[in-house]
């Protein structure tokens, strides 16, 4: 509920801020749901200040990638863990002040599925997907010539490109939340202390990325983040009223 202005037809109260008596057939303000004692505010001082709820503690990123491996001790959710626990690292340690993160979230409309990281800044959303996936990671043309217009992702040799559009089963239902096209969302699948190999062209660098596939970024830990802390379209108030609105819908795991 909220306050109301209201006229005390039947009894007056104390004004729970200043200690005046709010007479019978006064108008005052009112709000049921404050504690008992704090429900009255006599028109000069007007009704209380709405106070946002303190949003409950995240969870340490990969806590629920470690209850499944207790419960299957399966490799791989002990890799998906620790690339969860590890991408939490880099993010509090290079994200720019006035970021926001929610970590290890349910994904809205489904009780199962969850989201790594969401990083509410002034660039966006910024849906993060921790891999820790041992081979090595490339990202080139499927053959020669390197002019090939086409690219496909391979991890150990094995073609996972198709892999990369599943991050929308994530993406949807946040957009969906956000309910404003305007504001950018993000998907990153992010490689965590990856072994990646030789870029192609003339440098040979090691092609950490980020590179854009459909949409999507694919990236090394760090590589994104300093993408995410660039000078973006979003105001401090726009950046805390959606990371609000997302941490409300988006429960954590």
């Amino acid at each position: 509920m909220a306050w109301s202005k209201t006229t005390f037809a039947r009894n007056g109260a104390p004004c729970s801020s200043c200690g005046g008596m709010v007479q019978k057939g006064a108008e005052g303000w009112t709000d049921a749901s404050q504690p008992k004692g704090q429900r009255v505010h006599c028109l000069g001082c007007g009704p209380a200040e709405t106070v946002m709820p303190t949003p409950p503690a995240d969870p340490v990123a990969g806590s629920s990638a470690l209850r499944q491996d207790k419960r299957y001790r399966g490799d791989n959710n002990l890799k998906g863990a620790q690339g969860e626990y590890l991408m939490g690292t880099y993010l509090a340690a290079d994200l720019a002040a006035g970021a926001h993160v929610l970590t290890d979230r349910k994904v809205p409309g489904d009780s199962e599925a969850n989201i790594d990281h969401v990083v509410v800044a002034s660039t966006g959303v910024w849906i993060i997907d921790s891999k820790k996936w041992t081979g090595e990671i490339r990202y080139r043309s499927p053959g020669f010539p390197s002019t090939d217009p086409r690219k496909c992702l391979t991890v150990d040799g094995m073609d996972r490109t198709s892999d990369i559009a599943k991050i929308y089963r994530l993406v949807i239902p946040v957009a969906q939340v956000i309910g404003d096209t305007k504001v950018l969302v993000h998907p990153v699948l992010a490689f965590v202390e990856a072994t990646w190999g030789v870029k192609e062209g003339l440098h040979f660098k090691r092609g950490k990325g980020p590179y854009e596939h459909e949409g999507v970024l694919i990236s090394g830990g760090h590589s994104f983040i300093g993408l995410i802390n660039a000078t973006g379209p979003l105001t401090p108030d726009a950046v805390e009223s959606l990371w609000r609105r997302l941490d409300a819908a988006m429960l954590p795991r």
